[in-house]
């Protein structure tokens, strides 16, 4: 009677799948990252569309009553008379302290809890490696992925970004746009590295519509699709448009 011995893999054969293995991984890797790139940009896109939305939804019942809009300002005119004061009558240097009014962030969970705005909550602000802020307590700058524009008027142009991902510079956006246009580069924030890194960015415009691009596409031209505009008022009291990242402001050029 013969007995047989289990035959296993020899090195050489060990050696060819394992190669064979490292081969596929590497050509399937690309796919996976642009995968997760665009799956990520899509969320983040949802979430500051959300964003525009309440905003938008707030500002159109506040014009019934009277009231200002609620998008961040950086100077005021005037200041309200008596007890506190409306989203409309504060000035912010940063979108942390914004997005916290906004969504009445000292009063979570007291009975005093009066948001300005429907649709919009603390989690719109995460996502693609920013975490979502837990429990009570002030919304701080982590927490946060957006920048907002501020001074944000009816008759400026609807190309306008008004929300952008914290990893772009908004230093390096628009006020104006001459009808020639301008050429050249956005430039990444050197302070944050979510969302997005420095491969995609998203973009909300004043008209509602999401923007989203690979870094490839992050260039003047492209962002502002090549149209002129302009939103500074010579002579005028009102303050231009600016850029409030979630540490400070931003004066786009």
């Amino acid at each position: 009677m013969k007995s047989f011995k289990p035959q296993g893999f020899t090195l050489v054969e060990l050696l060819v799948v394992i190669g064979a293995l490292g081969i596929l991984a590497a050509a399937l890797t690309p796919a996976i990252s642009n995968a997760v790139l665009q799956s990520n940009m899509t969320e983040v896109g949802a979430k500051g569309r959300d964003i525009f939305v309440a905003i938008a939804g707030a500002n159109s019942q506040r014009k019934l009553l009277g009231l200002d809009s609620v998008w961040p300002r950086t100077e005021v005119s005037s200041w309200g008379g008596g007890g506190s004061r409306d989203i409309s009558e504060r000035i912010f240097s940063n979108s942390s302290d914004y997005f916290n009014e906004l969504y009445d962030g000292d009063n979570i969970g007291t009975e005093n809890w009066r948001p300005y705005v429907v649709g919009f909550d603390y989690s719109k602000l995460s996502g693609a490696g920013v975490p979502a802020k837990s429990g009570f307590g002030r919304l701080t700058p982590e927490y946060n992925m957006w920048a907002i524009a501020a001074n944000v008027r009816d008759e400026m142009a609807d190309i306008i970004p008004v929300l952008v991902t914290r990893n772009i510079d908004c230093s390096n956006l628009y006020r104006d746009l001459p009808p020639d246009g301008m050429d050249g580069m956005l430039t990444w924030s050197y302070i944050y590295r979510t969302p997005l890194s420095n491969k995609g960015f998203v973009m909300v415009r004043k008209g509602g519509a999401i923007f989203k691009a690979r870094a490839k596409y992050a260039t003047v031209k492209v962002v502002y699709q090549n149209q002129s505009f302009m939103t500074t008022e010579w002579h005028s009291y009102r303050a231009g448009l600016s850029y409030l990242g979630p540490e400070g402001q931003q004066m786009p050029r």
